[in-house]
């Protein structure tokens, strides 16, 4: 089954409480997905159904590809109980069938959309990659406080200066302390960026 609407083309997705797949865009109800196995089963039942499985074989995939993702929804919601600050990427889940990287703080996904809408991922990505050369541990941290230490790292670099402090906290929605403890974890890395390239020279 195509993940587009026949009729629009809109996204389908999953409506778990109907069991069917409908169209994100004009809801057009494109599949219903049934689970023909009882908790119990008598023999002639199991007959019936290992037929209808082998008659309809796309039937039963979907009706796997269903389950797997009702166990991945559940999975993540208990992830996220009592904590409305943190969101789920659940197509990323349904498409990888994993957890890794698909739950966010809703101040890490604002944080991101401004990151794009500012063009600024390749300047990120370059100051990431020398953190984790110089000083990888810098890194365990939140989404936007990695992506705002990479940023001042980077802009330094580039420029010779670090960003201002409303600029790096309207883009990555850090406080004013977290902005000061970034600077100054930012100024040890360089310090440690400049003795190694001491010692290679």
């Amino acid at each position: 089954m195509s993940n587009q609407c026949p009729v629009c083309g809109g996204i389908l997705v999953w409506d778990y409480q109907r069991g069917e797949v409908i169209c994100s865009s004009c809801g057009l109800v494109v599949d219903r997905i049934y689970d023909y196995s009882p908790l119990r089963e008598n023999e002639e039942t199991i007959t019936w159904r290992n037929i209808k499985i082998r008659n309809n074989p796309k039937k039963n995939k979907k009706l796997h590809e269903y389950k797997l993702h009702i166990r991945l929804y559940i999975k993540a919601q208990s992830y996220v109980k009592d904590k409305p600050w943190l969101e789920i990427d659940y197509e990323k889940i349904f498409r990888t069938g994993k957890m890794i990287n698909t739950i966010k703080s809703s101040a890490t996904i604002r944080a991101e959309k401004n990151i794009t809408n500012k063009k600024l991922w390749k300047q990120i990505e370059h100051g990431l990659r020398i953190i984790e050369e110089i000083h990888p541990v810098a890194l365990a941290r939140s989404g936007r406080g990695k992506y705002a230490l990479a940023y001042i790292v980077s802009t330094y670099i580039h420029k010779n200066f670090f960003p201002g402090q409303k600029e790096v906290i309207e883009i990555f929605n850090i406080s004013e302390t977290s902005y000061k403890r970034l600077i100054k974890l930012a100024k040890k890395i360089l310090s440690m960026k400049a003795n190694i390239s001491i010692i290679k020279k």
